[in-house]
């Protein structure tokens, strides 16, 4: 059976792109894993599935591993320009993800995802745990280009606390007053060029914490830069939570997916 799809990616983090509105697909966890394999399959980060439900439009993520994933804001980015240039979305409006809800705009080649609400910050020694719609760990640095990001975010990914769901962890460090970042990510177990939600959220823990006092913060991760808004209440819970930055087209293809 061949399968058409599209392949775009938000600051270096790329997805496999299948609408998924005609017959239903459906994709086997070591199906997803190998399509994205990137030496037997297309390679990507991650795939996700446009469906419509009710008039609703859906947003179905599976991290490379294969397993369904939480929220993805770079994937959520990409989502929209895809939907959109099947004309199931418009400039504006809203669509359906795992965590819910999202609204969002596209501003030439920019796409602006509104977030849920964040609460329930933890600080755990120096560091900080919270969610931006999936798990966080942020560790503050004062030599980012020296982390051992796969080294030492497998070792807190898997620790006692979080070997059974996992969380990614972000490194941070303020360079200048711009927020410089590296991720590892659980589902892919290795670090990418960019994580949306780990962007949102290693802001809102700085801010949090003090070491800025911006609501507006430029973001710089490996594949190229990214705007997180927010507006706190002074009490730990941040509201109007955007993800904003590029979403681009690679290439559409076909791929035959054999039994």
């Amino acid at each position: 059976m061949l399968i058409p799809f599209s392949k775009y990616h938000g600051t270096g983090n790329d997805f496999i792109m299948i609408d998924n509105r005609g017959p239903d697909l459906r994709l086997s966890q070591g199906r997803v894993a190998k399509l994205c394999d990137r030496r037997f399959g297309i390679g990507a980060d991650g795939l996700i599935l446009l469906e419509m439900k009710e008039r609703t439009v859906h947003m179905v993520y599976f991290n490379a591993d294969g397993l369904k994933g939480s929220l993805c804001g770079n994937g959520a980015r990409c989502f929209v320009r895809f939907a959109g240039s099947l004309d199931v979305l418009s400039d504006s409006g809203e669509f359906l993800t795992s965590d819910g809800p999202h609204s969002y705009t596209m501003q030439n080649e920019l796409v602006c995802l509104r977030m849920n609400d964040v609460a329930g910050i933890e600080s755990i020694g120096n560091d900080i745990f919270l969610d931006t719609g999936s798990p966080h760990y942020i560790r503050i640095v004062n030599q980012l280009d020296g982390s051992d990001v796969v080294k030492e975010g497998r070792a807190i990914r898997y620790n006692d606390r979080f070997s059974q769901n996992g969380t990614n962890v972000n490194f941070v460090e303020m360079v200048n007053g711009l927020m410089c970042i590296r991720t590892y990510e659980r589902g892919v177990e290795d670090e990418t060029l960019s994580c949306g939600t780990g962007a949102t959220a290693s802001a809102i823990a700085l801010h949090h914490i003090g070491l800025t006092a911006d609501t507006d913060v430029q973001v710089k991760v490996l594949g190229g830069d990214l705007k997180v808004t927010f507006s706190p209440d002074g009490n730990g819970h941040y509201s109007d939570v955007r993800l904003i930055g590029p979403a681009e087209k690679v290439y559409d293809g076909t791929i035959e997916l054999r039994p």
